[in-house]
């Protein structure tokens, strides 16, 4: 009841299902289209729970043709999409005739080596965050999306939520730096989960990106400062990107607090809360559940059932055609990518510069054959 409560019966369902799906008796939900073009890489449980629930809720069943490394992973999304799926491998949804868009929805060190492919066969790409966990992928990605005639779309989601989208309406004609704190109860992510792999980027790429994300989002609402202070907190000198905060101040006073803690597993799933300020403006977001909004002697508040962090908005972006400006995306990976080496190497203080990162990006992209 909880759960529906916040998320509403039809998203709680696919979540109920997505975490049962060895039970032979789950039905279908949805009709099968007579237009069938997506192709599914990553059959876990964002792409069933989060995905599945959104396509199927638009769309029907849409989907054409899926793949997992893990079998039973591709099988079971198979049986209750009525998908059709490959054990050969990747390439073989993205070379399918048939598949227009391609959902890159697997592990996160895959990500981008799927995208590169995808946009060299001109499909239209959505990498789910994060769209590279190193530098040289992130070159490598830079240059196929410029060359490539497939349009390509980023899974950071919480820029097209109600209350984002709202709260950049409100704040439009206000000027000067802002502040935002994010405070983020993550999941507790056991020692053999497939996040714990060094390759796969940390939890800075796999967390903390979205609140890097939306930072850069929110700043480029005016202006993009250049140059940044960065220092982060340990709290363990063993488990650096479990619990700890991130503190970035520009050239020009803007201030963002990333906090993110993991002692133990929220029985709902990530809880945020959010404080923006900027000017005369001052929002504080609750789980995306809940915003008040003050803006001068002025008070609204709003409230979002169900809770609405933007995954319907970002997954169907490749059919509104409602883009993020790519550049963003790409700010915020170049940041994430630069906090995510301090956290590996345990460095506390830094001093970070998008001109130089670029410039340093750029050279790795000329030196691609």
């Amino acid at each position: 009841m909880r759960f529906i409560r916040t998320y509403g019966i039809g998203r709680t369902w696919f979540k109920v299902v997505g975490r049962n799906r060895s039970a032979t008796w789950l039905p279908r939900v949805t009709p099968r289209r007579s237009q069938n073009d997506i192709g599914v890489i990553g059959c876990g449980q964002f792409a069933f729970s989060t995905l599945g629930y959104v396509i199927s809720k638009n769309f029907g069943s849409r989907f054409e043709i899926c793949y997992d490394v893990d079998h039973r992973k591709s099988a079971s999304f198979s049986r209750f999409f009525e998908v059709p799926r490959v054990a050969g491998a990747a390439a073989d949804v993205i070379g399918a005739d048939v598949t227009r868009f391609v959902y890159i929805v697997s592990n996160h060190s895959s990500h981008a080596d799927y995208a590169i492919q995808s946009l060299g066969h001109g499909k239209i790409t959505y990498i789910e965050k994060p769209i590279s966990v190193t530098y040289e992928q992130f070159a490598r990605l830079c240059k196929q999306v410029r060359q490539s005639a497939g349009r390509v779309y980023a899974g950071y989601n919480r820029p097209f939520s109600k209350a984002i989208l709202r709260l950049r309406n409100v704040a439009k004609d206000q000027t000067g730096p802002i502040t935002l704190s994010c405070f983020v109860v993550g999941h507790h992510i056991d020692r053999n989960h497939w996040y714990r792999d060094p390759s796969e980027g940390t939890r800075i790429c796999g967390n903390v990106g979205h609140w890097l994300d939306l930072a850069v989002h929110m700043l480029s609402w005016e202006r993009m400062p250049i140059r940044w202070a960065i220092s982060i907190a340990f709290s363990s000198s063993t488990d650096r990107d479990d619990d700890l905060a991130i503190s970035l101040t520009s050239e020009i006073g803007d201030l963002i607090v990333i906090v993110l803690t993991s002692r133990a597993e929220p029985f709902e799933g990530i809880n945020e809360t959010i404080v923006f300020q900027k000017k005369n403006v001052m929002a504080k977001i609750d789980d995306f559940r809940a915003m008040t909004i003050w803006k001068g002697d002025s008070v609204e508040r709003f409230h979002y059932r169900p809770k609405d962090v933007g995954h319907e908005g970002a997954l169907l972006q490749p059919f509104n055609r409602k883009q993020r400006d790519w550049r963003e995306v790409e700010l915020s990976t170049l940041l994430m990518l630069f906090i995510k080496d301090m956290v590996v190497t345990g460095q506390t203080r830094s001093e970070f510069s998008f001109s130089e990162e670029w410039a340093r990006i750029e050279e790795q992209i000329v030196q691609i054959r």
